[in-house]
């Protein structure tokens, strides 16, 4: 088997189109944040967002920006989705719900210790952008820790 053909077939797949089809599918322009009940097509099928998977197209975004290449489109993905986590994904206190509908208002109260993991990985890859506002408000979150 070789591993190296292996390897760049999985990052032409993904690369070409894996992140293509999420950017733009998944991305809800009108409120923010991400549609992540998608069907093969790319039609959404439910509009419920919960905050694990915010959190992971957050990650994911600012993961492959901060560790793979620095796209633009990526970031930008990365900084919507983020700003809506950060607006709505939790009560105030930095509870974080498990579910939003989607214009953000909570569906499922916090309860579910994956909401914080995703939430507190997303933003710790974030982190990696460096932007000042983003900067500034984690300081905050992290205090309530």
């Amino acid at each position: 088997m070789d591993f190296k053909k292996l390897a760049n077939q999985y990052r032409d797949e993904l690369l070409d189109n894996v992140l293509p089809f999420w950017l733009e599918h998944s991305q809800d322009i009108e409120f923010g944040g991400y549609f992540t009940c998608l069907d093969r097509k790319g039609g959404v099928f439910d509009t419920d967002k919960f905050i694990w998977l915010q959190g992971r197209e957050v990650w994911m975004f600012s993961m492959l920006y901060n560790k793979v290449e620095k796209r633009q489109e990526w970031l930008d993905c990365a900084i919507q989705g983020g700003e809506f986590l950060k607006k709505y994904g939790h009560d105030g206190n930095y509870n974080w719900y498990f579910s939003l509908d989607r214009q953000g208002n909570p569906l499922v109260e916090p309860y579910n210790i994956f909401s914080y993991t995703f939430a507190t990985m997303a933003f710790g890859q974030f982190m990696g952008h460096r932007t000042k506002r983003f900067f500034q408000w984690s300081g905050k979150m992290s205090k309530r820790f």
